[in-house]
């Protein structure tokens, strides 16, 4: 989330989706995790939403005077290829990471999160979430390290 406009309208869809399932909800659980899977269900729809805006915010437009040309010599096709292969290798690495240290470093890393925010949303200590992160680099780092 970008700030705190983002953190209250995920905030009121997370209310608003939790007052309409409210007839889902089972009294023999705690009700602060029901909320709390909602809750970070909406943050993981906005950072989605938000992916998908930003990528077509920035995709070039397909006609007017700045459409690239097809066969655009400056652009190498091989590089292309190699950078979407190492961004779809990193993605499949973190989806694999264990569901809190992945949690934690989505939240940080790629929403860039405080550590603060990060804490309440999961529910533990700033400490807690440094260290998942830290735990996260280290795993994706070795990953990376073994397959090359």
């Amino acid at each position: 989330m970008q700030g705190s406009d983002d953190a209250y309208d995920v905030l009121q869809d997370a209310f608003a989706a939790a007052w309409s399932g409210l007839a889902r909800y089972d009294p023999s659980r705690k009700f602060s995790t029901w909320l709390y899977h909602i809750a970070l269900n909406k943050v993981r729809d906005h950072g989605r939403k938000r992916a998908v805006r930003s990528f077509f915010f920035t995709a070039a437009p397909l006609d007017g005077p700045d459409r690239p040309d097809i066969a655009d010599p400056s652009q190498n096709i091989s590089e292309e290829y190699e950078r979407r292969d190492e961004l779809a290798r990193v993605s499949a690495l973190i989806d694999a990471l264990p569901g809190k240290l992945k949690q934690a470093f989505t939240l940080q890393v790629l929403q860039d999160l405080p550590q603060s925010e990060v804490a309440d949303i999961l529910g533990v200590s700033v400490k807690t979430v440094e260290t998942r992160v830290y735990r996260a680099r280290k795993s994706l780092q070795s990953q990376v390290n073994a397959d090359n």
